[in-house]
């Protein structure tokens, strides 16, 4: 018997960090199971959906840009519904609905896994649903249906959802909120599977992957875990670090306060787990860190960079600043810039402060002006962007690994060294004989402002070409 007809075909825009990535993926693995087209065109599409982001300002401002313009391809009957998801609506869902009559639904971050029954009820004509779910947002598993929207062989792997630190400038825990950990069990489970799939590289992300464990009961007593101890993320990477299939596994989003020994250990030595350290540092005055909630010190951070440095062979050190906190005088930033000239990490990304209601530091005096923030973005970014030309400079002439993610129509692929995560560390423009998913030894011949070029050395494929096979359930 043929199979029945799809439902509708449905295109989603995924806006955001790539957390908001894999709930998209597991909104769309929902959807295919209950007889829905995936449409790759938005012009393929009966069906729209935005996955938004409302972290920042500057995010909500795309989410809404996003939103508009899918709500005027519906006004001119080229979609029969658009829906809108994720943190825009759990954050706003009742004053978004009183202002955008196009949206047909609007889904919280607590209601991603009805998606499929509330595009049900959209398609029947009960529109104007506000599906939200204060204070919670659901967590997928191992169980859950997922369509991997990236490249085959490299996926995000989300370990943990919300958040319990209380930083003054971050909304997060009010939209996603309280922490809540997968279990050991899941995560291994699903790395395992995306392995069997023909995926080498798995990011780990969520919004604190140290936190990991700390709301979970403790296991039965089983290998090096102890039965009176709560698991912890050290005993998750050792278990990840022998899942057969793997490449790299790559550790995000580490707070820079429970960072322990034992985890310098493990990224020092592990097999798989990249030596690849992501710990947003947000400043380096110490009254604005006071301020920020973020329990550290200008010198705490410096032992910390210290310490990775000393116990991570090759490590790769990543962090975030914010420019134009409330206070930040002259002196704070000065203080800042000489602290990313003296720590030298290999990759920073710098964020304008975006003063967000409700969270403690709207309430604080002292508001910098957007131009005088604008200006100390572009200076501390110019002080960065020397330091990068000059460890990627010192990089040509090496060999390394890369994993290719893509071949373009001139012969010349693009790959990453395990030092760059996707998306956000730069790429290396690669010369030579490679498909996607194949791991590769390449030698490093120049610098192209933020990314390298490289050439494959003859016979250096370590890995042939992965599985390009995007669906689990």
């Amino acid at each position: 018997m043929p199979a029945p007809p799809p439902k509708a075909a449905v295109h989603f825009q995924s806006l955001g960090c790539p957390k908001n990535l894999i709930d998209t993926e597991v909104m769309l693995g929902s959807l295919a199971l209950h007889g829905y087209a995936i449409a790759e065109r938005l012009e393929d599409a009966d069906v729209a959906v935005v996955n938004t982001c409302s972290f920042i300002e500057s995010a909500r401002e795309e989410s809404i840009e996003a939103v508009f313009d899918l709500a005027e391809r519906k006004e001119r009957g080229e979609l029969r519904a658009l829906v809108v998801a994720g943190c825009l609506p759990q954050r706003y869902g009742a004053e978004l609905a009183r202002e955008l009559e196009e949206v047909d639904a609007f889904v919280g971050t607590g209601s991603f896994q009805e998606i499929a029954r509330i595009l049900d009820e959209t398609l029947a004509g009960r529109r104007g649903g506000i599906f939200v779910e204060a204070g919670r947002t659901h967590l997928y598993d191992e169980r859950s249906p997922r369509v991997l929207v990236g490249p085959g062989h490299s996926a995000y792997l989300k370990i943990a959802e919300g958040c319990d630190r209380s930083c003054s400038f971050c909304a997060i825990p009010a939209i996603r909120g309280s922490f809540q950990s997968r279990t050991l069990r899941s995560v291994i489970a699903e790395a395992e599977q995306l392995a069997a799939i023909g995926v080498r590289e798995i990011n780990l992300v969520a919004q604190d992957s140290t936190a990991w464990g700390k709301d979970l009961a403790a296991l039965p007593a089983s290998g090096e875990i102890p039965a009176d101890r709560r698991p912890r993320l050290e005993a998750m990477l050792r278990a990840l670090d022998e899942v057969e299939g793997l490449d790299w596994i790559r550790l995000l989003y580490l707070y820079p306060t429970a960072i322990s020994d034992e985890l310098i250990e493990i990224l020092a030595g592990a097999k798989r787990v990249l030596p690849y350290v992501d710990v947003p540092f947000q400043h380096a005055s110490d009254g604005l860190l006071a301020l920020m909630k973020r329990g550290a010190t200008e010198a705490r951070q410096r032992r910390l960079v210290a310490r990775l440095r000393e116990g991570i062979p090759d490590v790769t050190l990543r962090t975030t600043y914010m420019v134009g906190f409330p206070g930040e005088g002259e002196d704070d930033f000065a203080r800042l810039c000489d602290f990313v000239r003296e720590t030298r990490f290999d990759r920073v990304g710098v964020f304008l402060y975006s003063d967000e209601e409700g969270t403690a530091a709207y309430r604080l005096p002292g508001k910098v002006p957007r131009n005088v923030a604008r200006k100390r973005h572009r200076r501390l970014l110019a002080i960065q962007r020397e330091i990068m030309r000059e460890k990627l400079e010192s990089l040509v002439g090496q060999v390394s690994k890369v994993l290719v993610d893509a071949v373009t129509g001139d012969g010349v692929a693009q790959a990453r060294l395990p030092s760059q995560a996707p998306e956000i560390d730069g790429i290396v423009l690669l010369k030579g004989r490679a498909r996607p998913g194949d791991l590769v030894e390449a030698r490093i011949t120049g610098v192209r402002d933020v990314d390298l070029e490289a050439e494959v050395i003859s016979g250096g494929v370590v890995g042939g070409s992965t599985s390009r096979a995007r669906a689990r359930s």
